[in-house]
């Protein structure tokens, strides 16, 4: 799908996952202007939340809204994900027309069953999705996703925290790049939006 043109700041929508109080949720800087179509997803082999193998294929077929993020966030992801929850809940409660798939970006710690607990929470999108996979593996999804995160504070360290960038992406039925929404899209836009693509894109 071909985009006209669309505007991502701070390197498109920087969040910092961290866990001191006194560090800003996110961070702006230059906007990044994209326009035709954009190189955005590709192939990745990872595993969901009950260890079953999945790959771009599996995604196939109906739209799909992705988040790369992970457990331990303590404010931006849950964030994230909640907004996307509210808007789902109107545009899509059932979950039947969206798919909904949270990547992790910390896969030493995000194992199958975390990922399976955490996307339970009620105010998170009905039917969400849970993908995670060795360190090689969710690097590759990275790069396809063109999705920068790294590991903030003492690598060594348990409690260490994931600086990464906070988007959500949507994907049509066939994996093509269609549009993101930034940290700062407010929970109506989103839900605005996403009922627009549904209303014009019946299954």
């Amino acid at each position: 799908m071909t985009l006209k043109s669309f505007i991502l700041p701070a390197m498109m929508a920087f969040g910092l996952c961290a866990c001191q109080g006194d560090v800003p949720a996110a961070r702006s800087g230059p906007n990044v202007v994209v326009s035709g179509a954009a190189d955005i997803g590709g192939p990745f082999t990872l595993v969901n939340q009950d260890g079953e193998v999945v790959t771009e294929k599996t995604l196939l077929g109906r739209p799909v809204i992705t988040y790369f993020g992970f457990t331990y966030c303590p404010d931006i992801c849950p964030t994230a994900l909640q907004s996307l929850g509210a808007a789902m809940a109107s545009v899509d409660p059932k979950g039947e027309y969206f798919q909904t798939v949270l990547f992790s970006v910390d896969p030493e710690r995000d194992t199958p069953g975390a990922l399976k607990q955490y996307i339970s929470a009620p105010i998170f999108p009905k039917g969400l999705q849970g993908f995670t996979g060795t360190l090689e593996q969710v690097e590759a999804a990275k790069t396809a996703y063109k999705i920068y995160a790294v590991k903030a504070q003492d690598v060594a360290a348990s409690d260490y925290t994931v600086d990464h960038v906070s988007l959500i992406y949507l994907f049509d039925k066939d994996g093509g790049f269609v549009d993101v929404f930034t940290h700062g899209t407010s929970t109506g836009e989103l839900m605005r939006a996403l009922d627009r693509y549904k209303r014009a894109n019946p299954l």
